[in-house]
């Protein structure tokens, strides 16, 4: 893999799902026992029913939410729109798992979201205050610490790759083109809270989406057409 990366070759990663069969198997019996097929493209993602029923952390079969972790998460959050289950899939990583409370917490108290830098805020507004995705590290590094385009891009690979080593080259220049604060302990903070976050996996927003995206799908059949409703 890194060989043919290194020397400019396309690289391609095909990943297969088999919960992608098994909503296709649960559209066929719906239709046969209904005549009419959910349209899985449009489907509303506020359904009140399917978020209730992942805040009580009743997700067995539901994709990526099944572990006693991952249920034990769902109760904690509570979540109630999309953009939570994007977080909740980020938030079950290595390294980002004990930000699940701090998350937790902004979702049901958002006067406790605390930022070191107000212009952070826009940034972390959907992850409540933490740092959760790469986008976001590269966002903070050009808004911070001025970096390009493609120095915060490089960044990005260092965190995919959990490059250490090309992270720990990156953090003089970040450290030494954060502004000059009024308060000095205020810009040690936002540095610490950065590099914390990026010494860990973080992880990527649009692969959270996608994930959450198919685990919303699964949830929605589970709980709006349940096995109870089906023919035998």
């Amino acid at each position: 893999m890194k060989p043919i990366e290194e020397i400019g070759l396309l690289k391609m990663d095909f990943l297969g799902l088999r919960n992608l069969d098994v909503i296709e198997d649960a559209l066929d019996i719906i239709e046969r026992s209904t005549g009419e097929r959910p349209d899985m493209v449009g489907l509303p993602l506020d359904d009140d029913k399917t978020y209730e029923m992942m805040a009580r952390g009743d997700s067995v079969g539901v994709f990526q939410f099944e572990s006693d972790g991952m249920r034990e998460a769902l109760k904690k959050v509570r979540p109630d729109c999309f953009d939570d289950l994007v977080a909740l899939n980020a938030l079950y990583r290595p390294g980002a798992m004990d930000q699940i409370p701090a998350y937790a917490r902004g979702k049901h108290d958002p006067a406790s979201i605390s930022c070191p830098d107000p212009r952070l805020q826009p940034i972390l507004a959907s992850s409540m205050g933490v740092i959760l995705y790469q986008e976001q590290a590269m966002q903070i590094s050009k808004e911070i610490a001025g970096f390009s385009g493609a120095k915060a891009d490089d960044l990005r690979k260092a965190i995919g790759k959990k490059n250490r080593a090309a992270m720990a080259e990156l953090k003089p220049e970040f450290r030494r083109r954060l502004p000059r604060q009024r308060n000095e302990r205020q810009g040690d903070r936002l540095h610490l809270e950065h590099q914390r976050a990026l010494s860990h996996y973080s992880f990527n927003r649009s692969h959270a989406a996608c994930y959450a995206l198919i685990a919303y799908r699964t949830a929605w059949l589970k709980a709006t057409t349940p096995p109870s409703t089906w023919p035998h």
